[in-house]
């Protein structure tokens, strides 16, 4: 069966956008009014949505069982714990703390985006999802009109979410989400971008308005109002200029998430493009790993982000910089059988 590569560039353009809300967060922290490479963190809010899209289309005829999706979580948990243990080895060697510490922290990145890679949280969604997955295969998904009423269940629940947040951050000065849900257990709206894709893959992928209304060149037009949606409403609504994860709970995330998964899906990746992508795609667990730690110690140790006016110099470098460590170093054949989940 030949590759998909509309789906690697997928994964490749939403880790490009993970790294760009990192990054561009970064200066929004140092300097809250509006700068033009801020439009950068709004293009890129759509991160999530994809992420958990590609896996829902990707797993969608998968039938393992429950051992399948089991050694899926066994995996995750694999990776989070080694990754957390490296980082801790000089302290483990000094003696500052105890080999149980890095165990701990391995759970506060999984489910509470604590420890040294909160960026595991997403991880965290993932093990919910796929415990999930023996009862959703069974009883929910392969009847369509089961799908369909859980997907709307969860976006109607996704707007009631979405109005709290609004309601208590006018109110009380505070996002609902922020303070009450950790990122990890937020499966009204992660299940519902998981089912999507899944719903896209069994029952939409051959659906020709669907492709017509908000596909193809359509979905160009769908982009551009939901980045200037998303920074109106963040300083509008919100009065926040990085509250752009509040807003995937919104329809019009939704619609342009949908709209870009079916815009790329349109499109052939063949040659020497094609086999570019599928190389960074393969890479991007290993950059979505270690980019936020190197953000994070650039932001203390450093005045990087403090300018502005290079924010966009300092965005493209530090891109290819993650992307050719993570080139180089996956191209061990350890490290791709350690990062295959």
């Amino acid at each position: 069966m030949d590759r998909d590569i509309s789906l690697d560039a997928i994964k490749l353009v939403a880790c490009i956008f993970v790294c760009t809300l990192h990054t561009i967060g970064m200066f929004m922290s140092e300097s809250p009014e509006f700068h033009l490479s801020y439009l950068l963190f709004y293009m890129s809010g759509i991160a999530v949505p994809l992420f958990f899209m590609v896996n829902g289309f990707l797993l969608a005829p998968k039938d393992g069982g429950i051992k399948y999706y089991y050694r899926k979580i066994f995996n995750i948990v694999k990776i989070v714990c080694v990754f957390t243990f490296i980082f801790d080895i000089p302290k483990l060697v000094r003696g500052d703390i105890s080999i149980l510490i890095p165990f701990k922290q391995a759970c506060s990145s999984l489910f509470f985006q604590g420890g040294v890679f909160p960026v595991f949280w997403f991880f965290g969604s993932l093990i919910f999802i796929y415990a999930l997955m023996p009862f959703l295969k069974k009883y929910i998904i392969p009847i369509r009109t089961r799908l369909y009423g859980l997907l709307l269940f969860l976006s109607v629940l996704q707007f009631i979410i979405y109005t709290c947040d609004i309601y208590t951050n006018y109110t009380y000065s505070f996002i609902f989400e922020n303070v009450y849900i950790p990122q990890s257990f937020r499966l009204y709206s992660h299940l519902m971008y998981f089912l999507l894709g899944v719903c896209l893959r069994l029952y939409l992928t051959d659906n020709n308005m669907l492709k017509n209304v908000i596909g193809g060149g359509e979905s160009v037009l769908c982009y551009i109002i939901y980045i200037l949606c998303a920074a109106l409403i963040c300083y509008l609504l919100y009065r926040n200029v990085g509250a752009i994860e509040y807003f995937q709970n919104s329809i019009i995330c939704v619609l342009a998430s949908l709209s870009f998964f079916l815009g790329l899906r349109s499109i052939v990746f063949s040659g020497y493009i094609g086999r570019t992508i599928v190389n960074l795609s393969s890479c991007s667990i290993l950059v979505y790993t270690i980019h936020y730690p190197i953000l994070s110690l650039l932001y203390m140790k450093t005045d990087l982000f403090v300018h502005t006016d290079f924010s966009f110099l300092v965005w493209a470098g530090l891109l290819l910089l993650w992307f050719f460590i993570s080139y180089w170093v996956y191209q061990i054949q350890y490290v791709r059988s350690f990062l295959r989940i």
